[in-house]
Formats: structure tokens, C-alpha cells, sequence
């Protein structure tokens, strides 16, 4: 058990901590960061989500109504709901409310979930994974940048509407891969191996580079602790799993897919919080805190969660 749980988590560590310490001794600064952040989002991760879902039996996406429900749902709302208690309740600004409710409503599958969820279950994590990605990048990234544009106008440019930042964000890479991808195999037409070999090399170096990437900002803006990280930290890492174990017992997964569910929210906070923060010039610190303790203590936490729910 605590090999399966070293081989899950501490790759994440490690490739943060390389990160942070080539940012440290000057070899990296922002602007590579970000660089490295832009390959990972238009290239590896899209390729990676490609043969990810290529890999998966079609009929296992027709019966994947519970689990894709509970992926999808509760995503989405924890996102909401912390926005409207960090707005209302902390009476905390627009941007500082929204970036808190996606550190909590946006775990990092996207970037590290084909690494920790695929150590595990193998091919079979390719539907948690892209689930979670479609779900970010087709709902709540369209509506981040709607509330952000609300309160920055001058670094986000204009609020203009949802309808449009949902057609940007069906525009993106990252978007189109996967569900290109679900098309083609509910199609029932084999996919062409060539073309999944071709995108393995790429797509293999996502979690690693993502990381990688988050340790050299983590660096820049130095992490610190105050009440909102730590609610922050406590809400993604312990909290969401916990319910999502919970609406999978009330939904009768089985119990392959119930440690799946729990796992995939379980995940530590999202780097494009520090990136999005780096770009609004507002809760800088916080965000690039929330993301190293988050990843820090999710060693903890996901080992736990492995533990239990084997």
C-alpha cells in the first residue's frame, strides 16, 4: 500500500520541488513559466486527453451515467458554492472570491490526474480525467473569466457575456481533443494507431511539466499562510472528496468507480489559479499558497483517501 501510494502522489512533489529549485538557483523566471504553462495547456494536454479517451471502451462511456454525474455536478457546484460564501459571507471582492472558488472547484486533473489516477487504475482513468477536464474548461473557465473580466477590465479586457468565453474556450485545444475524441470512439470507428502513437511522447509530459511550471511560480511569489489558505486547503483536500464519497454511496457506484470519484477530488488545487492571480495582479501570495500547501498536504490526504477506500 505505501508503495502504490509513493508512486501516486510524490511524483507531483518532485517535479514541483525541481521546479522551485531551478527558480531558485535563476534559471527560470516567469516568463518561462508561463511559456512552459502555454505548451502543457495547447499541446501535451490535449494529446494526453486524446489517447486517453481513444483507450476507452465505448460502451463503458454509455454506462458511466452516476459516476459522470457526480464528476460533473458536484464540480461545478462546489465552485459555486464557495464563490457565494467567499462573496457574501467573507464579503471578499469578485476576483479573490472567484480565484478561492476555483482553487476549490477545479482539483488539478487536468494536469496531474493522467499521472496519479492513471498509476491506478490505468486506461480506465482516461473518463475521470477528461470528465473533469471538459467540465473546467467548457463550464467553469468560461464563467471565471465572465467574473474576472467583470472586476478587471483593464488585464482582462471586456465582461462581454458568457455565451462568448464559452465559444473561446470551445476554440481551445484543450476543449476540442476530448470531445473530438468521445465523437470518434461513440462512433464505433477504430481510431488509428498510428495517430495514438504519434501523440503519446507529447502527451506523456503534462503532469511533469505542469508542475514543473507551478514550482518555478511557487518560487517567485513565496508562499504564506493565512485564514483563506487554509480554508482553501481544507475544503479541496479533505471536504470535496468526503462529499464526493458520500453522493457516491448514495448512488450506488460500484466500488471501482466510487475510489475513483473520491480520488479525482481528492486533487490537489489547480496551478491556473497562480497563473490567472499573476495575470489579474491581485492575491498573488495566496494563490500560488493555496497551490503548494494544497499539493503539499494532499501527500497526507490522498494517502489516506488510497488507503480507505481500497
Amino acid at each position: 500500500m505505501l508503495e502504490i501510494i509513493c508512486g501516486a502522489i510524490f511524483p507531483i512533489v518532485v517535479s514541483m520541488m525541481l521546479g522551485y529549485l531551478g527558480a531558485s538557483m535563476g534559471m527560470f523566471d516567469r516568463d518561462q513559466a508561463t511559456a512552459i504553462n502555454r505548451m502543457v495547456l495547447k499541446f501535451a494536454l490535449p494529446m494526453d486527453l486524446f489517447v486517453g479517451i481513444s483507450k476507452i471502451d465505448r460502451m463503458q462511456i454509455l454506462h458511466s451515467g452516476s459516476f459522470a454525474a457526480i464528476i460533473i455536478f458536484w464540480m461545478i457546484g462546489s465552485f459555486f458554492i464557495t464563490y457565494w460564501i467567499s462573496r457574501f459571507v467573507f464579503k471578499r471582492s469578485v476576483s479573490l472570491a472567484t480565484l478561492q472558488a476555483l482553487a476549490i472547484g477545479n482539483p488539478s486533473v487536468p494536469f496531474v490526474g493522467s499521472a496519479v489516477l492513471g498509476f491506478l487504475f490505468g486506461g480506465k482513468s482516461a473518463l475521470a480525467v477528461s470528465l473533469a477536464s471538459l467540465t473546467i474548461n467548457v463550464v467553469l473557465i468560461p464563467v471565471v473569466f465572465f467574473l474576472l473580466s467583470t472586476d478587471n477590465k483593464e488585464t482582462m479586457g471586456s465582461g462581454e457575456n458568457w455565451v462568448s468565453h464559452l465559444k473561446n474556450a470551445l476554440k481551445q485545444p484543450v476543449v476540442l481533443a476530448p470531445l473530438c475524441a468521445f465523437i470518434w470512439v461513440l462512433s464505433g470507428v477504430p481510431i488509428p494507431k498510428l495517430l495514438d502513437i504519434s501523440f503519446v511522447m507529447l502527451g506523456k509530459t503534462t503532469g511533469g511539466a505542469a508542475m514543473f511550471a507551478a514550482g518555478i511560480l511557487l518560487f517567485l511569489m513565496k508562499p504564506m499562510i493565512n485564514k483563506m489558505v487554509i480554508t482553501s486547503v481544507f475544503f479541496r483536500n479533505i471536504a470535496a472528496p468526503m462529499v464526493a464519497w458520500g453522493l457516491a454511496i448514495a448512488a450506488h457506484l460500484s466500488p471501482f468507480y466510487l475510489r475513483e470519484a473520491v480520488l479525482t477530488f481528492a486533487m490537489p488545487s489547480a496551478s491556473v489559479i497562480v497563473i490567472l492571480s499573476n495575470q489579474i495582479k491581485k492575491g498573488e501570495r495566496e494563490a500560488a499558497s493555496t497551490v503548494f500547501f494544497s499539493t503539499v498536504v494532499s501527500i497526507f490526504t490522498m494517502g489516506a483517501l488510497i488507503a480507505l477506500t481500497s
